[in-house]
This record gives C-alpha cells, structure tokens and sequence, in this order.
C-alpha cells in the first residue's frame, strides 16, 4: 500500500453541509477501495494566485490516505465529474506503508499529548514580576542602545531646509 495526499479546491460559496457531505462521499470511495484515511482537513478559504472559473478565491480541503495505486484513477475521475471541485492534485508520499505499524504509532502519538495536558495541569503556573523602568532609566537605555550619549540625544536637530540642489 502506499501513502497519498489529494488536495482539492472547492467552490468558495458552498455550503458547510454540502462540503461536510462531499467528504464522506469521497472517504466512502476511498474506504470501498480498501484504503484507509489518515486524516481530512478543512483549510478554509483562501484567495487563488490567478482566476479560476471567475472566482479569485477557493475552499481547500487536504485528504491523506494510504491505498493501492488503482483508487487514485477514480478518485480523479470523482474529481472531474464534480462541478463544485475547481482544481485538485493528486500526490504519492511513500512507495511502501505498512498499515499496522502507521495505525499504532498513530494512536500512540494520540495518546502522548494528551499525557503531556495532563502533566502541564497538574505543574502550578508562577507568574514572574514585570520589570518596571523609571524615566530616567529609560532615556539612559534608549540613548545606549542607539549608541548615542544622553548629551548627542539633546543635540539641535540637523537643518532640514531645501531639498532642492544648487544646481536646479
């Protein structure tokens, strides 16, 4: 088996219900061809880099599966015969996916975060003191960090007459 990802755009002004329902649609033909679906994700509307069927901006939807190479032919013809998919791609991720070992190391990458909730609950949290700056200290350390002396930072401004040059 190996591992893909298919990223479609769809019409921006589709409906929640009909991209939630478009979604199944395609799991289903990917589960019927005996794949197995890593994950589905909803990126939202973006603005396209050029017009697309007249429309500057597009849905993007990410499906990451693992099946045989005979589903991604149909998918594509799934994809061609939707008039809500604007544009699609079809990318191969690895040659050989063992499922088993993905699905475990899955679940266990599931269950570390929330370990890590727990022990970030259970740590009490210290709030540290804010740093307060008198005046003084901060015209000191605004003419220090600019390299300047507090004597250059009182300076008389530079004349800012004509812009004009002597030629014109």
């Amino acid at each position: 088996m190996r591992r893909y990802e298919a990223l479609i755009i769809l019409d921006p002004d589709m409906a929640d219900d009909d991209v939630k329902a478009l979604n199944e649609r395609y799991g289903a033909i990917i589960r019927d061809h005996s794949g197995e679906i890593i994950k589905i994700e909803d990126w939202g509307t973006r603005r396209l880099a050029y017009l697309v069927g007249k429309k500057d901006k597009g849905r993007y939807i990410l499906f990451d599966f693992v099946s045989g190479p005979e589903l991604i032919s149909e998918l594509e013809r799934q994809f061609k015969i939707t008039e809500d998919v604007m544009k699609y791609l079809s990318v191969k991720l690895d040659d050989e996916v063992d499922l088993e070992a993905f699905k475990a190391k899955a679940e266990k990458e599931a269950v570390e975060p929330e370990a890590k909730k727990v022990e970030d609950l259970e740590q009490p949290v210290l709030a540290e003191p804010e740093a307060v700056a008198s005046p003084e200290t901060q015209d000191v350390e605004s003419s220090v960090a600019a390299d300047v002396t507090p004597e250059e930072a009182v300076a008389e401004p530079a004349d800012l007459g004509s812009t004009k040059e002597e030629g014109e």
